[in-house]
């Protein structure tokens, strides 16, 4: 019984420190508009309800596809109003290249944005539904302390602990 116990135990441990990894490799790798890019993909979280996506969708991009939006291509972007950057969905109008690695996108006829806002396109995106929410949740600053930052202080203080005992355990037995 010990042994089946101590490989669940086993187990989830493992599952706990994999999870641990991936919440602090997604923070590590944020971009300037609080985007994770990680191994070639952008990870967006979808936050409200439209006519493609659901409000706690994630939503994977591939990185790099510039050379491929046409027109007619609905395209996930960012954009900064005030200082507060956001980000936005449309369909391409037009490509203008401005050389051989920038192009403009006109979006919806009257708003153009840079290649180098350019998120990706929908239809090569991978979708997971209700995902977006529970990374969010994981990404956010009080998942990540209880998550991470409070076990680990737990642990710390129960390792400290422990090696209090062990430091007064030899000195009991001398003064007897």
């Amino acid at each position: 019984m010990k042994l089946v116990l101590k490989g669940i135990l086993g187990v989830i441990g493992v599952c706990y420190l994999a999870v641990i990894i991936l919440v602090t490799s997604c923070l590590l790798c944020y971009n300037d508009y609080k985007v994770t890019e990680m191994l070639g993909y952008s990870f967006i979280i979808i936050d409200d309800d439209s006519d493609k996506y659901n409000d706690g969708d994630l939503v994977l991009f591939r990185q790099g596809e510039m050379e491929k939006v046409k027109e007619n291509d609905e395209i996930f972007f960012y954009e900064v109003t005030n200082g507060i950057p956001s980000i936005h969905y449309g369909t391409v109008t037009e490509v203008l290249p401005v050389d051989e690695d920038e192009r403009t996108f006109t979006i919806n006829d009257n708003h153009d944005i840079s290649s180098s806002s350019l998120i990706g396109r929908t239809e090569s995106a991978k979708v997971y539904p209700e995902l977006g929410q529970i990374l969010s949740i994981l990404e956010s600053r009080f998942g990540f302390l209880i998550l991470v930052i409070l076990p680990t202080l737990l642990l710390f203080l129960y390792e400290l602990y422990r090696v209090i005992i062990e430091i007064k355990a030899p000195i009991e037995d001398e003064d007897e």
